[in-house]
């Protein structure tokens, strides 16, 4: 009876203590994992993340150039079912190029620049955990921080 009751706690607090430990998927053939790991800083709530993609690409070296992607494509799921542990899913690598010229841009020399995403993600700063993205090889994850002043302006 001994036994079976150190068996019995045993479990539980294996299961008690195993909720904590996210379960990530599997990356995909021609998508990669990027860990979004922040410093840790006082008073994170008094900042965000701004996250944008980026990628390499031949243009115009005058032109002013970004990519978008359809954000439905962008999926937010839990390491634990509903809950906690944030990751990010690109479920396709689909993007559309925007280039414009200006009228004093006359060079047609191409060359190999990054180009980001004309759509960005802003997310609560919080630097307890890694947040993973899933998304394509050829994509690099970029980000800033942003502080927000700690007073607020009254409008009467």
């Amino acid at each position: 009876m001994k036994k079976l009751l150190i068996f019995i706690s045993l479990m539980f607090c294996l299961n008690l203590f195993g909720q904590n430990k996210p379960n990530y998927p599997e990356t995909k053939t021609g998508f990669k994992k990027v860990d979004l790991i922040l410093p840790k800083i006082e008073n994170q709530q008094d900042h965000k993340v701004e996250i944008k993609f980026s990628i390499n690409y031949n243009v115009i070296e005058c032109a002013n150039v970004s990519f978008g992607f359809n954000m439905k494509n962008l999926k937010t799921e839990y390491g634990i079912a509903n809950s906690r542990f944030p990751y990010y899913v690109i479920e396709n690598d689909i993007i559309e190029i925007s280039e414009g010229l200006s009228s004093d841009c006359i060079s047609k020399n191409k060359v190999n620049k990054k180009i980001f995403s004309s759509q960005n993600l802003l997310l609560e700063y919080q630097s307890y955990y890694a947040r993973p993205f899933y998304i394509p090889e050829n994509w690099t994850l970029e980000y800033r921080i942003w502080k927000a002043d700690d007073k607020f302006t009254s409008m009467n």
